[in-house]
């Protein structure tokens, strides 16, 4: 019974002991020079940053046609972004027991294939044509 006592003692301050120098820890990291310069840094960039937009603004002012190509690229990007989500939305909101698969249409039946393809060489390759291909089977 005593030995329970004086481990449970023991375990308290070896947790103390651990708390103390993870808090020291802190201290130190947070009480060093380079805080203070690392905010300083943070605020000397930003100031940078606001130059580089100001000199960009007073470019864009200078060439207008350049930027205005540039936006209209962009705004092409944005659109055509939006389009695609929106067709695939509306692909995905179909469902599929109401489309009706290509090889189920009487026009592409297989006995009628050869004769459709026929047709087609015909249109591209007509007869009447100076120069006439004849494609055999």
């Amino acid at each position: 019974m005593n030995d329970e006592p004086d481990k449970l003692e023991r375990d308290v301050e070896a947790s103390r002991g651990r708390l103390d120098r993870t808090l020291a820890d802190l201290q130190a990291r947070f009480n060093q020079p380079g805080i203070p310069r690392d905010l300083a840094d943070l605020r000397r960039s930003g100031q940078a940053a606001s130059e580089t937009v100001e000199r960009m603004v007073q470019n864009v002012r200078v060439n207008p046609v350049p930027a205005l190509l540039i936006a209209a690229g962009f705004g092409l990007l944005v659109y055509e972004a939006f389009r695609t989500a929106a067709e695939r939305r509306r692909l995905t909101l179909v469902p599929a027991a109401t489309a009706v698969p290509d090889r189920h249409l009487p026009e592409n039946h297989p006995d009628r294939m050869h004769a459709r393809l026929d047709d087609a060489l015909e249109e591209s390759f007509p007869g009447s044509d100076p120069v006439s291909v004849r494609i055999t089977k």
